[in-house]
Parts: C-alpha cells; sequence; structure tokens
C-alpha cells in the first residue's frame, strides 16, 4: 500500500479552505450590480453560511458593505466584542431574555409584534440608549412579520415608545425562482409603505431583496439589499450564476485514510446496500454525517481524486465513508481528496452536494460539523 504525507496535518481528518478573496469579489460585483445608492447589508448569520462570521466580516466591510445582519442577538453581540461598530440588524425574533443582550450590544432589533419593542424601550430607558427597531411585514413568506392590514397600527404604537426609533420596514420573499409571487410580494410591500406614509411615517428605510431578487428584479431593491448565499457564491436557482460573476468561497478536502482491494461480488457498507461488479479499490474517507457530509450521499455523490471523478459506494456512515478509485492511478494513505470544489480541470460545486443530498447549498455550507477545521486562504484579491 502506497502512502504519502498528508496533505492537510491537522489533529482534524477533514477541513474546508475559505477564500476571502472571493468574499470581496462577490460583494463587489454586487456593488457593481446595484450601483451608488443603494445600500448594502449581507447576512453573516450562522457564521456566516458556514465560512465564519469574525473573519468574513471584516472583508464585507473592507469591501463595501454598509451594515451587517445576523438571525440572534447572540451573533451580534460576538461581532460587538470583536469591535465591530457597524449597524449590525437581528433580523429574527427574540426571546424575552434576549432583549437586554440585544440593547446593550446596540443592535437593530426586529419588530413582529409589540411585545419585544415594548421590552426594550424599558431596557433602552434604563440604559440611557435608543434603539432602532426596524418592522417585518408579512407579504406572504407566512412566517414571521406583521400581517399588512395590522402593520400601520403596530408601527405608529412603536414609534410611541420611549428610547425607539423606527428606523425602517423589511418583508422576506418566500420563493426565488417564482417572479409572479415575488411581483405580489413586492407590491403588497409598497402598498403598505404608501399607508404607512400617508399615516405620517416617513423617512423609513426599506429593504426585501435577497441575493436571487437583487440579481433578478432591481423593484426589490428599495434602499437597502440583504445578499446572503450569493456573497458566499451561491444563488438559487443555480441558473443565475451563468450571468452573475460570482465565485465560491469554500472548498472541502479530506484525506484517504484507508484503501483496500474487493473481489467482485462483495458488499459494503452498512445495509449492504452496494455490491462490486467487478474487483473495485475502494478508498475509505475519515468523515461522515458528523461531518455533515450527509447520509443521503450514499451511492450517489461523487468525490474528486487526483482530479479524477470517484462514486460514493455503500452507506455513509458517522465516521467513514467509502469512495470507488479503481482506475486511479497512484492513490495512498494520505492522498487528497476534494469533496466540494476544484481538483484540477474538474469541479464539484456546493449545488451538486446539495441536490446528490436532496438539499440546498446553504445545508451544505452550514451543516459543517465541528471536526471540520476552517483554514482561510491568503487574500490575493486585497
Amino acid at each position: 500500500m502506497s502512502m504519502e504525507k498528508l496533505a492537510h496535518p491537522s489533529e482534524h481528518r477533514t477541513w474546508v479552505e475559505i477564500d476571502p478573496g472571493a468574499v470581496r469579489h462577490n460583494l463587489m460585483a454586487f456593488r457593481r450590480h446595484l450601483g451608488p445608492d443603494v445600500r448594502i447589508m449581507p447576512c453573516i448569520k450562522s457564521d456566516a453560511y458556514g465560512h465564519g462570521a469574525l473573519e468574513i466580516a471584516p472583508v464585507l466591510l473592507a469591501a463595501g458593505a454598509d451594515r451587517l445582519a445576523v438571525a440572534t442577538a447572540w451573533e451580534g453581540e460576538v461581532l460587538r466584542q470583536a469591535g465591530i461598530g457597524v449597524p449590525i440588524q437581528v433580523l429574527g425574533a427574540l426571546f424575552p431574555e434576549e432583549v437586554e443582550l440585544a440593547v446593550r450590544n446596540h443592535l437593530i432589533i426586529s419588530a413582529h409584534d409589540l411585545y419585544i419593542p415594548r421590552l426594550a424601550s424599558l431596557a433602552a430607558s434604563e440604559l440611557e440608549v435608543t434603539v432602532q427597531v426596524h418592522l417585518k411585514v408579512d407579504t406572504g413568506m407566512g412566517r414571521l412579520g406583521v400581517l399588512p392590514a395590522m402593520a400601520v397600527t403596530l408601527a405608529r404604537e412603536i414609534s410611541n415608545l420611549p428610547s425607539l426609533n423606527l428606523e425602517g420596514l423589511f418583508m422576506h420573499y418566500a420563493v426565488a425562482d417564482d417572479p409572479d409571487y415575488r411581483r405580489r410580494q413586492t407590491e403588497l410591500f409598497r402598498t403598505v409603505g404608501r399607508e404607512m406614509e400617508s399615516a405620517g411615517l416617513e423617512g423609513l428605510l426599506y429593504h426585501a431583496a435577497s441575493s436571487s431578487a437583487i440579481v433578478s428584479d432591481p423593484d426589490t431593491w428599495f434602499d437597502l439589499v440583504r445578499p446572503g448565499a450569493g456573497i458566499y457564491g451561491y444563488l438559487s436557482p443555480a441558473s443565475l450564476r451563468q450571468d452573475f460573476p460570482l465565485r465560491p468561497a469554500m472548498a472541502w478536502r479530506t484525506s484517504v485514510i484507508h484503501l483496500k482491494d474487493y473481489p467482485t461480488a462483495s458488499s459494503l457498507g452498512y445495509n449492504r446496500t452496494y455490491h462490486t461488479s467487478v474487483p473495485t479499490r475502494v478508498a475509505v474517507l475519515p468523515l461522515g454525517y458528523a461531518d455533515g457530509y450527509r447520509r443521503e450521499y450514499s451511492n450517489r455523490a461523487r468525490v474528486l481524486v487526483k482530479g479524477k471523478l470517484a462514486p460514493v459506494v455503500g452507506m455513509v456512515s458517522m465516521d467513514y465513508t467509502m469512495v470507488d478509485v479503481t482506475g486511479i492511478r497512484e492513490v495512498g494513505v494520505g492522498t487528497q481528496v476534494t469533496l466540494m470544489g476544484n481538483d484540477g480541470e474538474n469541479n464539484i460545486s456546493a449545488e451538486e452536494l446539495a441536490e446528490w443530498g436532496g438539499s440546498i447549498p446553504y445545508c451544505v455550507t452550514t451543516g459543517l460539523g465541528p471536526r471540520v477545521t476552517r483554514t482561510f486562504l491568503e487574500d490575493r484579491d486585497e
């Protein structure tokens, strides 16, 4: 059995490579597309979609991001503790116990009813600060937000609370690839905006657009946009990337830990879901669904070994995955394997991984397990 030096010596055995230059490139692509008048608030929730929020936030701000968006008050506090002083909006709902944390860290809170703004008003008054609030309108997502018929009433009540400033109004698109439904949501949002102005609630900051809406529909831009997955190189539907110059910011790799030759009619893995039809050389990879390499990839996914595609064979288990390397020369223990990203002239995209798993690219990048080491490449675009 041949052996070679590990491609990435580490206490862990699988790693992702993050390219800050790609993140910078993507943000600047959005800026060129939007022009100078629309503000950009990239979403760096869920640890920047698995890419590392503390490392990615400075890259985005240096590239021209105006503010940042997170999902929870805790995510915002982590950024504040790292010295990031730009406006940060918590897009999600808060538990009552999280309100003071948000207020102390000068985070913009999102309102979906009156309960949390009342608590924020009390906390802000006690701390002698002013909290910025953005009211979310449910125009058809059906999750968080106030229904349009009650939006003006709720906005007035929030505006009357001490130590709060109603700064913005926002919504969330439900379907990335349904332009008709998107237009319906946009028009409903505009109607609510006109009702706000008629009620004397003027000067609000309006925002709605996600990455796909930014690329495909200028009517969604308003005053501020919230690119998420596009910042990291992905769009839904993936066809939008054909005309928009994004670069994936993450590659995922591991190394061969064991090799074995099997005769014809050997069964491999749990539940014996794969049987060899010819003599087969199998490489065992030291990762599995505990690392985010999903069980759904079993007998479906491909990896790159020496730049060549190798199929996953047998069930992906918690800690190990098997691939067929028959016919790929010079494979040994320690040989680098690419699960996602470029190797030679071939590439495996997050979209392909997601399709094999019946998922979406964001589930791939945010689903990495704690054993996966994150490595940041040199920012050559700087």
